[in-house]
């Protein structure tokens, strides 16, 4: 959907425009690209998908906790055999199924609580 078709219903202040922009959107899985051109962040001296992408590729087995969609296991050059993941957003946990569905991978919703848990063990 794109987020400019509502804002011409929107309140006039910019804050509420933003709010009704940002209420406007898709909001499962992690594709925030209507945000692009529109945000800042300062990345860390080290790449997170290098270093998950060498360490995923030796490994026969792996867990991601908190998947959100399922987007940063979808696009491991080289999986595990044995990849899981959970989510406890019932949206997200639909939307990581058909992500991670062609790589065989698995999504399974598990409670905040349960998620707790397992991370703690």
């Amino acid at each position: 959907m794109d987020p400019q078709t509502n804002l011409a219903a929107a309140p006039e202040s910019s804050f509420e425009k933003l709010i009704a922009e940002g209420a406007s959107v898709p909001a499962a899985g992690w594709d925030f690209s209507w945000l692009d051109g529109r945000e800042t962040d300062e990345r860390p001296s080290w790449d997170y998908s290098r270093l998950r992408a060498s360490r995923m590729s030796t490994a026969s087995a792996a867990l991601d906790v908190q998947t959100g969609g399922g987007e940063v296991l979808a696009g491991l050059p080289r999986p595990p055999s044995l990849l899981v993941a959970t989510e406890s957003w019932p949206p997200n946990v639909l939307f990581a199924r058909r992500k991670l569905a062609p790589p065989g991978a698995s999504a399974v919703e598990a409670a905040d609580a349960v998620v707790t848990l397992i991370a703690a063990a």
